[in-house]
């Protein structure tokens, strides 16, 4: 079967697609997050950003001109999210560029704090761990949707820092006792000089299989997002290498830590007041 699409079709009108695609250069890569399989060879759909000989078509005849052309990378979930909410004001090229893969870990009893850094870290504890280890325990979390996460398991937050950084958190922590932090495999490194802290890592960051489908040659961005160091890193794999970077004009990171590694690799970044996404498409919609 083959679907033809307008490429300026808002994300929020395409369907999510269970059969395996094959995607035409033609057609706009944001289409591809709702796709379940990407597949070159033997697909059961071939998807094109035109209308010929298609079976079924998706049409958006409203012309969309002169938006500022956004890479953004991201998780799908995210990306689907986002992209959702704002194609229709910004011109919006996708990497999906995180996946996240949980880990085998153990865990005692023997904890006054359990801290969730995000909310994968919720997700990816409460796989393993019975409700019943949070008894006379209490929970804190790095920023508001780690809080929402948790509590819909059932918990109320003890503590959320106002302004979404772990250093906010660990300066909360340092005097508290017998505190548990579940966090990625690579995590906030300071979180390691206080003695009365354990970081349990319960899941990773992998670099999802179809981030080849997502490089954009000869292209120039007015913006550039990323939303946690490996959302930058990970990109370079579509890229073959960091020089995608130098033709962004503007770099926005999610937050201090992002800010920092990126500036590492040698490029400028910017942050927006709070480490939100929704905070870094009010900064750029701010110019």
């Amino acid at each position: 079967m083959r679907i033809g699409v307008s490429n300026n079709l808002p994300l929020r009108y395409f369907p999510y697609l269970e059969e395996s695609v094959k995607p035409l250069k033609s057609v706009n890569r944001k289409f591809l997050l709702k796709c379940k399989t990407l597949q070159r060879k033997n697909p059961s759909i071939v998807l094109s950003g035109g209308f010929d000989r298609a079976d079924i078509s998706f049409r958006f005849d409203k012309k969309l001109k002169n938006r500022p052309k956004v890479i953004f990378s991201a998780n799908r979930e995210d990306l689907i999210r986002y992209i959702s909410m704002y194609d229709m004001e910004l011109d919006i090229y996708p990497v999906d560029s995180l996946d996240f893969r949980g880990i085998d870990f153990v865990v005692d009893d023997n904890y006054c704090w359990v801290v969730f850094v995000s909310k994968r870290a919720v997700d990816f504890f409460f796989s393993k761990v019975n409700a019943r280890f949070f008894c006379s325990k209490r929970i804190a979390a790095v920023g508001n949707k780690t809080a929402k996460r948790v509590s819909e398991y059932g918990f109320k937050m003890d503590y959320v820092p106002e302004d979404f950084y772990a250093d906010s958190l660990i300066e909360f922590l340092k005097d508290k006792e017998k505190v548990l932090v579940v966090a990625p495999v690579k995590y906030n490194k300071a979180f390691d000089e206080l003695k009365n802290i354990k970081v349990l890592p319960v899941y990773e960051n992998i670099i999802p299989a179809t981030i080849s489908y997502y490089k954009y040659e000869n292209t120039e961005f007015d913006f550039g997002l990323f939303t946690s160091p490996s959302a930058f890193w990970h990109i370079k794999e579509a890229f073959g290498s960091f020089d995608f970077a130098k033709r962004i004009k503007r770099i926005v990171a999610i937050g201090k830590t992002t800010k920092n590694y990126i500036e590492s690799c040698g490029f400028e970044a910017h942050i927006p007041q709070k480490a939100t996404i929704s905070d870094m498409f009010e900064y750029i919609s701010k110019g």
